[in-house]
């Protein structure tokens, strides 16, 4: 930790003296740790330095979008839930983020009036029951390109997978969560016109060579959550939780 602590506040040079002169300084001081520190004051300074500092902005990917209540003040929309995914963390590749895949689905024939908590533990429990035993559902990310398209019944959906049969049972399991069966003619399959390099070449990118992103990158991910939007609500309801970071989870694994 000290060795983010001295890269964060590097601009005040290299003397390490504890300094409380300057607002900056004081700062650093509270944030370096100490060989005699209690497991109390490391906590204190680990949360002052990811928190007061703004560091904590790194402990999550960045995302492009818009806050949910300007989106909701010009969208309004029929229920959504969305299906995550999450790489193994002991398989995930030296130098790269966990390989992540989000599934989503509408429920057409319901609207955020309508719409129950008894409604959502249905789906919570249709959706343990499909993806949450176990260890978790996992399947096996690829560049294989499968659309299935049936808006009437509230599927757009868009699989990466490594075959076509694997993400065939991805999709008949979503569909499942309905009770609706997938019918194939819906279902468009493409393969990329160039198979890209497993490790991305480098290119100069803000005056620095730096790795490309990849491009469909091939990996096992695992169900670990899935969750609820409703039009009119800010925050998502969680409905099943693998990852025990959601403690407001409708149904428990």
């Amino acid at each position: 930790m000290n060795r983010e602590v001295r890269e964060w506040f590097s601009d005040l040079g290299d003397n390490w003296e504890p300094d409380i002169a300057t607002p900056r300084s004081s700062l650093r001081v509270g944030c370096t740790h100490a060989e005699n520190d209690s497991i109390d004051m490391t906590l204190l300074r680990v949360l002052l330095f990811y928190l007061i500092t703004g560091k904590g902005q790194s402990l999550q990917s960045p995302i492009y979008g818009i806050p949910t209540e300007s989106y909701q003040q010009s969208v309004k929309f029929h229920p959504q839930i969305k299906l995550y995914f999450h790489e193994d963390l002991n398989d995930v590749s030296d130098d790269y983020q966990p390989v992540t895949a989000e599934i989503t689905f509408r429920v057409m024939n319901e609207t955020s009036e309508s719409f129950t908590k008894a409604n959502a533990t249905v789906f919570a429990n249709k959706i343990r029951t499909e993806f949450a035993t176990g260890n978790g559902y996992r399947w096996r990310k690829g560049r294989l390109k499968l659309s299935y398209r049936q808006p009437e019944r509230g599927y757009h959906l868009i699989i990466a997978a490594h075959s076509e049969s694997e993400g065939k049972e991805v999709i008949g399991k979503v569909l499942d969560i309905q009770n609706h069966s997938p019918n194939w003619d819906y279902l468009t399959v493409s393969q990329l016109d160039n198979t890209p390099p497993t490790v991305p070449p480098t290119r100069r990118i803000y005056g620095e060579m730096r790795r490309e992103p990849r491009r469909r990158p091939i990996a096992w991910v695992r169900f670990r959550w899935a969750e609820l939007h409703l039009w009119g609500m800010p925050k998502a309801i969680t409905l099943v939780d693998r990852s025990n970071r959601r403690r407001d989870a409708l149904v428990k694994v």
